[in-house]
């Protein structure tokens, strides 16, 4: 009976063969409608490899948190002896003892897994923040590619009628050989410049994908985001005020902390002596029962548990040093991003001005060329400084994107509305 009733409280065995070939959800791959950037953050949290990674983690802390809850079993032992004369009995002796001292260092294990438990769940909460402000940050970067793209593909397109132009004017003898050699040099350049941003745009389509979960080669169509405003500086300082109550890394970190210091306690708890008490129930060879108690004691003569208590405490004294070092990063972080930032907006006001600029040059141009006053080489170089500084200008706003979205994950909001991410 005691073994059925051990055997239906068993775990058992099912198989879990591994796949033989990748498996990607085809929910987006198959709709044609533009996916939104709010779209794109929710799969990134339901599909992304690393949030789904730390949930795995997430699970195993449990388990192990399950596992340290557990209390030691009893342990039950039976031995008998057959006598090699006559007139002798068989004898036998029962034993039940149970390890009274795992009742000693249970609570500061308890204590320990939960704090574990929670370290996985900051840590889980911290992979979604920066798995949502990615995603934003991937989305926009997309976007402003392909229209970077398109205004590149307009100066090729631009160059290219412009050295035609120049070449057929060679050959006429019209214009000097170094003026045709210059328009194609540039036009050859703007070829080169075109090649390289289709390698990145399709650098960042192949990031966006595998954070969505998606088969290599799928074409998101994207809708346009919102356009991005400047981080609120209120926003800024009511983070760095409480910077380490807040922050999931910081707040797994502690958790971690907290977890070992009840480890270091527990190996302090098992330096004490392990005591064993149990009941016994015997006969001899003389037909004779007997009924007693046992208790076994470990001395602690040469080991005393120093070697774990040791460990314990050297990794306590990391774990402290880790957290003060990242708290300082964190800060430190936040206030270099802060000054990038400014800087970069000097940068992109300027460079909007300088293309205002040019925009107003080139219809002055236009106009000048019409009435005969502006040769056809100046106007088509003023046509490409206008769209080389509208590519300029894409590029550095893309530039200021990351940073504000760095910024809004070190601080805990979201890179989209600037709200409190929970």
């Amino acid at each position: 009976m005691a073994l059925v009733l051990t055997l239906c409280g068993c775990a058992s065995y099912a198989p879990k063969p591994l796949p033989a070939t990748p498996e990607w959800p085809d929910d987006v791959a198959a709709t044609t409608a533009p996916l939104t950037v709010d779209q794109a953050v929710e799969r990134a949290l339901e599909h992304s490899p690393d949030v789904r990674r730390a949930e795995r983690e997430l699970q195993i802390a449990t388990a192990h948190k399950y596992a340290d809850g557990l209390l030691p079993d009893p342990q039950l032992s039976i031995s008998t002896d057959r006598p090699g004369a006559a007139g002798f009995v068989p004898a036998f002796m029962v034993g039940l003892s149970y390890e009274v001292s795992a009742l000693v260092d249970h609570p500061a294990k308890q204590r320990g897994a939960t704090a574990a438990l929670e370290k996985q769940q900051f840590a889980l909460q911290w992979t979604k923040w920066q798995v949502a402000n990615r995603a934003y940050a991937l989305y926009v970067t997309n976007v402003s590619l392909a229209r970077v793209e398109a205004e590149v593909e307009q100066l090729v397109l631009h160059e290219q009628v412009f050295d035609n132009r120049m070449q057929q004017a060679l050959a006429r003898g019209d214009v000097t050989r170094d003026i045709a050699v210059q328009s194609d040099t540039a036009y050859r350049d703007s070829l080169q410049q075109l090649d390289t941003l289709g390698q990145d745009h399709l650098r960042a389509q192949q990031e966006l994908a595998a954070l969505l979960d998606l088969p290599p080669g799928t074409r998101l169509i994207l809708a346009a985001p919102p356009e991005p405003y400047d981080v609120p500086p209120d926003a800024v300082r009511d983070a760095l005020a409480n910077l380490g109550q807040r922050r999931p890394d910081l707040l797994a970190l502690r958790a971690g902390y907290a977890e070992q210091d009840e480890r270091y306690r527990a190996a302090l708890l098992g330096q004490f002596p392990r005591l064993d008490i149990g009941v016994t129930r015997g006969r001899d060879t003389s037909a004779i029962y007997t009924s007693g108690i046992a208790v076994t004691v470990t001395l602690p003569l040469f080991n005393g548990n120093r070697g774990n208590i040791a460990v314990e405490k050297a990794t306590r004294e990391s774990l402290y040093e880790e957290y003060t070092q990242r708290l300082k990063e964190a800060h430190a972080a936040v206030d270099n991003i802060v000054a990038n930032m400014n800087l970069l907006d000097d940068q992109l006001r300027n460079a909007r001005s300088l293309e205002a600029s040019l925009d107003g040059a080139m219809r002055q141009a236009r106009s000048a060329h019409a009435r005969g006053d502006a040769t056809l080489p100046t106007l088509m170089d003023l046509e490409s400084r206008r769209l080389n500084q509208r590519i300029a200008t894409t590029k550095l706003a893309n530039a200021v994107l990351q940073q504000q979205v760095e910024l809004c994950t070190l601080i805990g909001i979201s890179a989209i509305d600037h709200q409190s991410l929970q």
